[in-house]
């Protein structure tokens, strides 16, 4: 942070503080203490060199034996200029290898400092802000909101002019990408440019912050923040659904959410009375951390690097504080020490998850959780309608009984033959239960000769299967029906091959599916660990029932370890199959067989049951399971120590749950866990969160935040440029009910915001980078927003709120995946065509437009996108297929528009631009255009390349040339 320091006493002259001037610790004297300093001579008690303190005034003024390293109003016996001043490369300081030089310009400061009494502030960013009352001004007819009189009052002061106010369609193009991420159309800027009332501007403000769209642009800020992704990272970097934590983001900023319970939900709502199940998917915040799925690494080791991740993430995006650097040793520059940093990760280290997916919850979308309830609904009255039986129900069902009488619903096969190759005898009893006669071999396989009654035409074969004899040869007590075979020995006929189809069972071991017994591959059967000390039912229809003769029954297990039957009986039905259910005491279901089956209107409420429930599983099938946070049991809570240099293998001194207590206490009724840490983080009192909020929001409006430094308001970060404007903000933003469509429209309201950004010479001089603010934002625009604004202008961009990611076009072979397999599969249709907020994300190979234009990779938090400017942001814009395709379609808009050519082209510019095209400019883009058709050669090609079968091609690469012009990449 020195070198961004160093850059403002450079090239801002006249920001310096004049040395005959005030001093001011926080801003003056502190940066350059920390930033030269504290390294050696700081908070962290292991890397103090000479047991000198200069973060403290104690230390500072400390007695050293006769000599002192600040000497308050002696600067010259002051060791601290002695030492930066010597000439003496063993004595000089900083150090000459440590690469830092103390400036003429700084040693001056320090000593004035020292002069006037050495005082020592508070960080500025750790006292609570307070509202200070509106400076006065000299132009008192120029602002039009509070924000205004903190920005003149400094530029008054610094002597710099202000901007006139912008062209209503520059500041309505401003205002819309600011809200929206999308311009407006030419029909909604002449609508205002026309309306001449004086609440004009408000109005297109509310209509913004009223749009679904609103939400969709200000969540990719946020996402940044969350490290959002649709992958897990590390090395497999497989799939995970997260997206419906994004469609929360978005509800929740549409519906405005004050910032205090979107912190509380996102952290601990699972931790909230009787949580819905939004404020459950909200904690999808902390479930972006990265999971590894590697072979043979620790899960424990990988769940620890989460856990820090959580912390780590959670004060930079609340507070604004480097709390990473805590995790090996005390933090250097601020307040935070080791003990302080496992106190807090204490807090998030009690949770389920464990480097692995779950725990995870069905998240339906709003469409979908109402068409589930219509559906549950209508089971539920079904299910009330079975209760009311007709008056003949049960005499009908007593009748119905009654035939079970002579013909039993299961009747056990009579054994006529066993064949064995290993020999095994079985015996069958009075019931019919088989049982082997001595201890079975390891493995071996059976053909049972099964006697079938002449008068039977049997539908259905079933086994029952009991509990084996403890003790014994073999220790595990499964069996192992790898498959399961029959033929028909007819009386004087060859035998046939049975089919048996339709396998069920009351339970299968996982991996060894009932179905898996009939399906000719004997890797894997019928088995049922762990329940085999259960009694147990498996069911096989007939294809086409047989009647009299033998039945050769063949089973299969050789798989070994003695997984064979011991007790069992094969028993057979002649009833229709749709009575035959996987239960283990069948006349238990007689009653619900009739009503299922049999009896007329009961049968058909069933069926309908039945229809309705097959819905509602494809339905729920489709419902995305997201990854949430959740408290283990008290039983199974961790035991929680500072990791001796960051390693979780080394445990040092216990430590209890607790937030970072120089900025407060956590609020009276509230416990040492996540939701205590939530509301510490919101209480009114945390100097740093409102401050940081607003911060960011004026950041993204602006290009640069009133501290520069978004990821860090500690000591070594930037001071702000208009400290009273910032806390003022802050202030307001917590009075205003942590709304942040107010601070919003607070902003873009101002006069400030609506000047124009044209840049004066004197203004570029004084003030090249506009930390002053007198002129409005200039930057370019962000990956998604370039994406956003070239689909919308060409009429292609797929207007459609949340839903999964996406894969719209890109490079082949730029993603590739070692181990799933998973592809990059091209949208068709409106996915292609969708916001490039719902671009998926794959930590390990983003999409190269988005990361070439800055965006992040989502392994980690990403608090501000530092703006790059490269020859390959040109490449992109210029010839990505989706650029390509948007050139394309947008000249058909063009093309469709007017026969004219100028009028053609003033539509395209206007589409893109919202204002019409100086006489001057729209005379180049015509004779671009007609230089264009002579130099195109393959047209065909060309056109192809834009997605287009026909065409012009010259109007094509107009179009792009449009879309590449800077005032379009660029918010102005």
């Amino acid at each position: 942070m020195k070198n961004f320091t160093l850059l403002l006493l450079i090239s801002l002259p006249n920001l310096q503080v004049q040395v005959s001037g005030k001093i001011s610790f926080n801003k003056d004297i502190q940066p350059i203490l920390s930033s030269n300093c504290y390294s050696c001579h700081g908070p962290d008690s292991e890397s103090r060199e000479a047991d000198l303190r200069l973060d403290t005034r104690e230390g500072a003024i400390m007695d050293l034996g006769g000599y002192r390293a600040v000497d308050p109003g002696k600067p010259e016996e002051s060791e601290i200029i002695l030492r930066i001043e010597s000439e003496d490369q063993d004595e000089v300081m900083p150090p000459p290898e440590s690469g830092h030089v103390i400036s003429s310009e700084q040693l001056a400061l320090l000593k004035e400092w020292i002069e006037t009494g050495a005082e020592y502030e508070t960080h500025w960013s750790f006292k609570t802000p307070h509202k200070q009352p509106l400076p006065d001004i000299k132009r008192k007819e120029w602002p039009l909101s509070p924000i205004d009189h903190f920005v003149l009052k400094k530029l008054e002061t610094e002597n710099l002019p202000i901007s006139k106010d912008a062209s209503k369609l520059a500041w309505i193009r401003r205002v819309f990408l600011d809200i929206t991420g999308l311009p407006p159309t030419i029909e909604q800027a002449e609508k205002f440019h026309n309306d001449q009332e004086n609440d004009a501007y408000e109005k297109v403000v509310d209509h913004l912050l009223a749009s679904d769209t609103y939400g969709e642009h200000w969540a990719r800020m946020w996402l940044d923040l969350a490290r959002f992704a649709d992958t897990k990272g590390y090395e497999k970097d497989l799939h995970r659904d997260m997206w419906r934590y994004r469609d929360w983001v978005i509800k929740a900023l549409n519906e405005d959410m004050p910032y205090d319970q979107f912190t509380i939900e996102q952290i601990a709502g699972d931790m909230l009375p009787n949580p819905n199940p939004d404020q459950i998917l909200a904690t999808a915040f902390h479930r972006n951390t990265m999971e590894n799925d590697e072979g043979g690494t620790d899960d424990e080791e990988f769940r620890v690097a989460a856990v820090k991740d959580r912390v780590d993430t959670t004060i930079q995006v609340w507070m604004g504080l480097t709390m990473g650097c805590a995790k090996c040793h005390t933090h250097k520059y601020d307040p935070i020490s080791i003990e302080d940093y496992y106190s807090f990760y204490a807090m998030f280290n009690q949770t389920e998850d464990a480097d692995r997916v779950t725990p995870i919850v069905p998240t339906p979308t709003s469409e979908q959780a109402r068409k589930q309830k219509e559906i549950q609904n209508k089971i539920s009255q079904l299910q009330i309608a079975l209760q009311k039986k007709p008056e003949t129900f049960q005499k009908d069902l007593e009748n119905w009984k009654g035939k079970f009488k002579n013909q039993p619903l299961w009747e056990p096969f009579t054994l006529v033959k066993t064949e064995s190759k290993h020999g095994v005898i079985l015996e069958q009893g009075a019931d019919g239960t088989l049982q082997t006669k001595d201890e079975n071999p390891e493995k071996d396989s059976w053909t049972l000769t099964l006697s079938i009654p002449d008068d039977s035409q049997i539908t259905s074969i079933r086994i029952d299967t009991f509990p084996k004899k403890t003790g014994g040869k073999w220790i595990d007590k499964n069996v192992a029906l790898r498959e399961i075979s029959a033929k028909w020995n007819a009386q004087e006929q060859e035998s046939r091959k049975v089919n048996l189809i339709n396998p069920r069972a009351d339970f299968s071991q996982r991996g060894w599916e009932v179905a898996k017994a009939i399906n000719g591959n004997k890797n894997a059967g019928w088995a049922f660990s762990p329940r085999a000390d259960q009694p147990h039912v498996a069911i096989f229809d007939i294809q086409n029932p047989i009647k009299g003769g033998d039945l050769k029954l063949t089973l299969e297990q050789e798989f070994g370890q003695g997984l064979l039957f011991e007790s069992f009986r094969i028993s057979f039905s002649t009833y229709p199959v749709r009575w035959l259910k996987p239960v283990i005491d069948y006349e238990k279901e007689f009653n619900l067989i009739f009503e299922e089956q049999v009896f007329a209107k009961t049968r058909n409420i069933h069926d309908e049951i039945k229809r309705e429930t097959k819905t509602l599983n494809s339905l729920e099938s489709q419902i995305s399971k997201t990854p949430i946070m959740r408290e283990l049991p008290e039983s199974k809570l961790r035991p929680n120590a500072i990791h001796q240099r960051g390693n979780f293998l080394d445990p040092g001194k216990n430590v209890s749950p607790e937030v970072l207590t120089v900025f407060g206490k956590i609020p009276s009724g509230y416990n040492a866990d996540r939701l205590g840490a939530a509301h510490w983080l919101m209480n009114k009192e945390n100097p740093l969160t409102s401050r940081v909020m607003v911060n960011r929001v004026w950041a993204r409006l602006f290009g640069t935040g009133i501290v520069e430094t978004e990821e860090d308001f500690g000591s070594q970060g930037m001071h702000p440029s208009h400290p009273d404007l910032l806390d003022w903000l802050a202030v307001d933003y917590q009075e205003n009910g942590w709304s942040l469509k107010k601070l919003l429209k607070s902003i873009v309201l101002s006069r400030t915001y609506r000047q124009s950004s044209v840049i004066h010479k004197d203004a570029l001089q004084k003030d090249p980078r506009n930390r002053l603010l007198g002129r409005g934002p200039r930057f370019r625009l962000t990956a998604e927003m370039l994406r956003d604004q070239s689909l919308f202008a060409s009429g292609l961009l797929t207007q459609k709120i949340g839903g999964p990611s996406v894969m719209p076009p890109q490079p082949h072979g730029v993603w590739k995946s070692t181990y799933s397999g998973a592809k990059w599969s091209t949208a068709t249709g409106p996915d292609r065509y969708r916001r490039g907020l719902y671009t998926y994300i794959k930590r390990t190979s983003p999409h190269p437009a988005m990361i070439t234009f800055d965006a992040g990779t989502g392994e980690v938090c990403q608090v501000r996108r530092i703006r790059t400017n490269t020859p390959l942001q040109a490449l992109i814009t210029l010839n990505d297929q989706a650029y390509m395709e948007t050139a394309g379609n947008l000249s058909n808009q063009m093309l469709n528009y007017n026969a004219e050519l100028s009028q053609q082209i003033a539509h395209g510019f206007q589409r893109l631009l919202t204002r019409p095209p100086e006489k001057k400019e729209l005379q180049r883009l015509i004779s671009l255009y007609h230089q264009l058709e002579e130099e195109i050669i393959d047209k065909d090609d060309y056109l192809q390349s834009a997605g287009l079968q026909t065409g012009n091609p010259a109007m094509v690469a107009l179009a792009s040339v449009l879309l590449n012009l800077d005032e379009t990449l660029t918010k102005h």
